[in-house]
């Protein structure tokens, strides 16, 4: 029955438009122009209580509208533009959520904008519509949701557009959220975006038709459809990866334009038109824009979003994201030309310095900027388990097999656990030493597991450095079973030293007497609870004896502060009281530092 109700979504939702109080005289711009009236298009569904404070409000991409999820009346089947994020079970839980979406100011899907009516003239504003600040349509959403009654937000969540709308709120409005989702976004636009934008909003007001957007009352079919046609070709363009596009169309030619009479043909040569699929490809998704899409609303959208930055009025980046107070999680996108990587981590690698609450994860899905709409398996997953309210289950088992790593740490630490896994260790110390902290991990599956227990994790290579965070930010730094599985065990012991004064390191102990005689005797290398892998699939790619970190140790200056070594079987342990530590030991565990008279590389 669960099942059944969240394959069937949302059901139908219908549209709502309300008018907004404004203030007397109107809404007063940023940029000096006037509103008098703002009339705001927006769609509900999900749970409510009657308190109204379970509510997420979701900001739509660069020419969406609010129509997120469901069923729009008439239709018979779901056409929200995130169907799959949003509904009952589904990541934005519909059982447990109240969600809202709204068009934004100067849309052209029911929210005022260039197209509706100006109660000055009682014709469409057209060239008259005045220039607004993309903080002033954030405000506008703000307004709304006063106005329906909600003081407070569960989470905020945005892609693309709204993910820099999403910046906007929480930097410039902070405390209004509890969480935030800035997904393929930035603070501003880069530069190649705004350049795409440039050549966009160009190719409109260089058709003659645009007629400095006094279109409207020129008879219907009217207006710059050749320009937005061409800004919306280079547009879609930019959504999808150069990869995509070579596997998805290759050179290959459309398989009908032999057939096409000679006419058309000697039409197509003399427009300079080609056969190929791409170009049918742009041409279809131009005229499904034009059948939806304003120009005028095209222009001024663009234009607020170029114009843009959250870093702007607080003199810098670090200055914006110290006034965030919610919990925030970033996700950039590989093959992602508009909104690159690098941006994304500059947010999070402010918020770090600001002391905030951050997860981060770069999706490896290879498709582009659009996949946070078509490919949102890991996203569902990861934007999910960000909003669950699923309690970590810490089993006596965990935390005996984590025991000595616990007696290592202090009671509210600040730690970092490199290599965290599905966060189980992390979970331990926060149940049992009540620390504070982030993990890091590179796993999707297992970072999904972390995010999902109320982790903060990092997407980072180990052998990459964690260049998120600065020198000294953890009291210590935890790298539970990861020194042998990476390509650089040296420099990861100096790496975790560099991120605090101290480090636990825990790795299996390759001469432990159990593996010397499976390989003696046996022949071949031993499957173990402690190492439960074949040769050939294990992730162990360092041998590491109890000796050769001592030595290690010594070359590189670092101090072995404490050390215990474990294990489970008698014999082991006999040798163990004996003192036969690098013979008896199965794993070994060790607090370290750098020797106060060694030079830090």
């Amino acid at each position: 029955m669960e099942e059944e109700q969240k394959d069937s979504g949302v059901g139908v939702v219908e549209p709502k438009s309300i008018q907004l109080k404004l203030p007397e005289g109107g809404f007063k711009l940023r940029t000096g122009g006037v509103l008098k009236r703002i009339d705001v298009a927006y769609e509900e569904c999900g749970a409510i209580r009657p308190a109204r404070d379970n509510v997420i409000f979701i900001c739509h991409a660069l020419t969406g509208d609010a129509h997120v999820a469901g069923i729009r009346p008439g239709e018979t089947k779901p056409s929200g533009w995130w169907e799959g994020m949003v509904g009952p079970g589904r990541a934005i839980d519909t059982n447990r959520y109240h969600i809202i979406c709204a068009n934004v100011l100067g849309g052209c899907s029911g929210t005022t904008g260039p197209s509706s009516i100006n109660p000055d003239t009682g014709r469409p504003y057209g060239s008259a519509f005045p220039r607004y600040d993309f903080s002033d349509a954030v405000d506008v959403y703000r307004m709304l949701l006063d106005q329906l009654g909600v003081k407070h937000l569960i989470a905020l969540i945005g892609g693309s557009y709204g993910g820099m709308q999403v910046m906007d709120w929480i930097t410039r409005c902070p405390g209004e959220t509890d969480l935030a989702c800035v997904i393929a976004s930035s603070v501003s636009l880069n530069t190649q975006a705004l350049a795409y934008d440039v050549v966009g909003r160009g190719a409109i007001t260089d058709d003659p038709d645009w007629n400095k957007g006094d279109y409207y009352e020129i008879g219907d079919g009217h207006g710059p459809k050749r320009g937005l046609a061409a800004a919306r070709q280079l547009a879609h363009i930019t959504y999808l990866s150069r990869e995509l596009l070579q596997e998805k169309f290759q050179r290959e030619l459309q398989s009908n334009w032999l057939d096409e009479p000679p006419e058309k043909k000697d039409k197509r040569a003399s427009d300079f038109r080609t056969f190929f699929k791409i170009e049918s490809y742009l041409g279809y998704q131009a005229d499904k824009f034009l059948k939806r899409f304003d120009a005028n609303s095209y222009l001024h959208i663009t234009r607020s979003m170029d114009l843009f930055d959250a870093a702007a009025p607080y003199g810098s980046l670090d200055a914006a994201c110290a006034r965030v107070t919610c919990k925030t999680l970033v996700v950039s996108l590989s093959g992602d030309v508009l909104f690159a990587e690098w941006q994304s981590r500059e947010i999070v690698e402010s918020l770090i310095r600001g002391g905030k609450e951050v997860s981060y994860c770069h999706l490896e899905i290879g498709t582009g900027h659009d996949a946070f709409l078509t490919h949102i398996d890991d996203l569902s997953r990861l934007v999910g388990g960000f909003l669950g309210t699923r309690q970590p289950s810490v089993t006596p088992a965990q935390e005996r097999q984590h025991a000595a790593v616990l007696s290592m740490v202090k009671e509210g630490a600040h730690v970092i656990d490199i290599g965290c896994g599905d966060g189980t260790l992390l979970n331990v110390l926060k149940k049992n030493r009540h620390v504070t902290g982030d993990g890091v991990e590179i796993d999707i599956t297992e970072f999904e597991e972390a995010v999902a227990d109320g982790n903060t994790l990092l997407w980072e290579d180990a052998d990459e450095g964690i260049t998120f965070v600065p020198d000294g930010y953890y009291d210590l730094a935890i790298c539970s079973e990861t020194l042998q599985v990476v390509k650089n065990p040296r420099g990861l012991l100096h790496e975790a030293l560099r991120l605090a004064d101290e480090a636990i390191v825990s790795f299996p102990n390759f001469a432990a007497y159990r593996i010397r005689l499976t390989l003696g005797l046996g022949g071949h290398l031993p499957v173990s609870k402690q190492l439960p892998f074949q040769w050939y699939d294990t992730p162990n790619i360092h041998l590491i004896t109890l000796k050769d970190f001592r030595a290690l140790c010594e070359k590189e200056g670092i101090e072995i502060l404490e050390l215990k070594a474990e294990s489970r079987h008698p014999v082991g342990k006999l040798l163990l009281a004996l003192g036969l530590k690098n013979l008896g030991a199965s794993r070994i565990i060790a607090r370290i530092a750098h020797k106060r008279d060694s030079q830090k590389p």
